[in-house]
């Protein structure tokens, strides 16, 4: 049985893991031996922020290492095939609800049309890539989920495009920010489809990050649309969440 590896252990295991983590892209900074210290830690959680359970569900970011964890490292290292990813049913209604941004809508149904494209070739590549990458100046290698958001800002509202195209999903919180667009979501005032939602990644006060927009709320749970999460190859798909229990939030925007 896969022993649980957690912040203090140290051992033959523990530096298998610190090797798989450097090849899936997520070296711990720092030389760290045989022993799991703090920069591991915050190399598992960097690593469990941009992946992928076997449930396909994003991974719970505590920095310790079980087998979910460890299955989304074995995807990413190739060691086992990624399953097929079923799609998520679209919500039912999919009328414009009357206080929704005309914007966010815009934006929200060309997310729509681009679910199941993304990477091809290698991480990070890809015509949908390159095209999402177009509206915002990124290159082919960069991080496209803040690019597929532009894109899709971009497409859905032709030259009315609300905020300046960015590939940094930190940066686009910090342009809803300074327009006033921001807002914190809890189950009195619930995110509406078109919202955007931003999580940060390896630290809180670094530079990494990750953005979706916003599909549906029901009941307490939200559905989101989001690009290049996931091991390659990663595609524009659905994710649902708990409000109130989503791992690294940044914070939420609304374009009026």
């Amino acid at each position: 049985m896969l022993a649980l590896l957690k912040l203090g252990l140290a051992g033959i295991q523990v530096l298998q893991l610190i090797n798989d983590l450097a090849a899936a892209g997520f070296k711990p900074n720092g030389t760290t031996g045989n022993v799991f210290t703090s920069t591991v830690k915050d190399a598992v959680m960097a690593f469990q922020s941009a992946n992928i359970g076997p449930n396909l569900m994003p991974l719970k970011i505590d920095g310790q290492v079980g087998p979910l964890t460890r299955w989304a490292l074995d995807v990413a290292l190739g060691k086992i095939a990624m399953p097929t990813i079923p799609a998520i049913p679209a919500p039912g209604n999919n009328a414009k609800p009357a206080t929704v941004s005309t914007a966010g809508w815009n934006a929200l149904k060309v997310a729509r049309q681009e679910l199941g494209k993304g990477e091809s070739g290698s991480d990070n590549h890809g015509p949908d890539v390159m095209k999402y990458h177009a509206v915002t100046g990124a290159g082919a290698g960069d991080s496209w989920c803040a690019s597929f958001i532009s894109f899709c800002f971009h497409t859905g509202n032709p030259g009315h495009m609300p905020y300046a195209a960015t590939a940094g999903a930190r940066d686009t919180l910090a342009k809803f920010k300074a327009r006033g667009w921001t807002y914190t979501a809890d189950v009195n005032n619930p995110p509406e489809p078109g919202d955007i939602l931003v999580f940060w990644r390896g630290s809180k006060t670094g530079w990494m990050g990750h953005i979706g927009i916003v599909e549906s709320y029901d009941n307490g749970i939200v559905t989101t649309i989001e690009g290049n999460k996931g091991p390659f190859k990663s595609v524009v798909r659905r994710y649902t969440y708990t409000l109130g229990q989503i791992d690294k939030m940044l914070g939420w925007g609304r374009v009026p």
